[in-house]
């Protein structure tokens, strides 16, 4: 395990796809739900002194400063300092899922029930959007309410309308359960498109990989790659939510799926709950959280740079977002 400082953003290595697996694991893992406000304010003091007071050194192994740090990371707003609301932490984002998952992709796809979860879905993105917001940046409050009537119209409209011409076509009656999961998709292009908006007129800052200097102007180039790796991530998300179903149907069709419905109501939460836990850090672990990238791949001010060190810059970096 890596010595804890507070330079270093994991204790795994981030370069690799497990690494980046493990950490997400530990951030979104709902056993950082139970800790007390008082607490999570403690291990903030003990990690932000950690570097300066050699008495912490001797009373916590690293092992056990990870672990205070993720349960910061994973309950305190990285810029306000301030725990996050209870329901929208990264912490508490599995078994708040669960139930919106089995509405969306285990009950029956009617134009109710695809209203309903939806609604409730894109409710909650937007909620958990705002809450783990970058505090430096400004959205008016007609800004906030188009992006949410637009999240939540984009949800039903792609669910229903997918439903409507599915059945047109005789889909298989998997095609048509899946058909929320197309609302969510366009759901999630929409939130992020806006989300980014201002980062395709104005560009994002980028960095020397080398010496971490961050190169002067703004690139939209950059914004552009970070907007399509993300949606990539994006749209992967979801996908585990809507295992479920086919494990059911298929349960269902080998006669061993369970007869009482309080154990049938169980066990398909249970299976929500899990694949959506899985699926949640498979999917943000696929790109790393900082891009490199060739000079050559964005704007020609970038190309045949030099750093401090005199070195020309063959390797650019800038952080992706989630």
């Amino acid at each position: 395990m890596k010595r804890y400082t507070n330079t270093e953003d994991s204790a795994e290595d981030l370069t690799t796809y497990w690494g980046r697996l493990k950490h997400f694991q530990n951030i979104i893992s709902p056993a950082n739900i139970f800790y007390s406000p008082q607490q999570l304010s403690e291990y903030g003091k003990i990690l932000e002194n950690v570097d300066k007071d050699p008495s912490i050194r001797k009373t916590y192994n690293d092992q056990q400063l990870w672990k205070m740090r993720y349960v910061v990371d994973s309950n305190i707003h990285p810029q306000l300092k301030e725990p996050v609301n209870i329901l929208f932490r990264t912490s508490t984002f599995v078994p708040v899922n669960v139930p919106l998952a089995f509405g969306l992709a285990v009950l029956p796809p009617t134009p109710i029930n695809q209203l309903l979860a939806q609604s409730a879905n894109q409710t909650y993105n937007f909620m958990f959007n705002y809450c783990n917001r970058n505090a430096s940046n400004v959205f008016s409050n007609e800004m906030l309410a188009f992006s949410y009537g637009g999240a939540v119209s984009s949800a039903v409209v792609g669910s229903l309308g997918t439903s409507w011409l599915f059945k047109k076509l005789n889909a298989p009656a998997l095609l048509i359960r899946a058909c929320p999961l197309f609302g969510v998709l366009i759901a999630n292009t929409f939130n992020l498109f806006f989300a980014r908006y201002p980062d395709f007129q104005k560009g994002i800052q980028v960095f020397d990989d080398e010496t971490q200097e961050p190169l002067p102007g703004l690139s939209k180039e950059a914004a552009k790659i970070a907007f399509f790796r993300t949606l990539v991530t994006r749209y992967i998300l979801p996908l585990p939510m809507f295992i479920p179903p086919i494990v059911i149907y298929y349960m269902k069709q080998a006669r061993c799926y369970p007869q009482g419905k309080a154990v049938g109501l169980a066990l398909d939460l249970s299976l929500s709950g899990f694949f959506l836990y899985c699926g949640l850090s498979v999917g943000i672990g696929i790109f790393p959280q900082y891009l490199k990238v060739n000079p050559t791949d964005l704007e020609s001010q970038y190309q045949n740079l030099t750093n401090s060190k005199g070195n020309k810059i063959k390797t650019i970096v800038f952080n992706k977002g989630l």
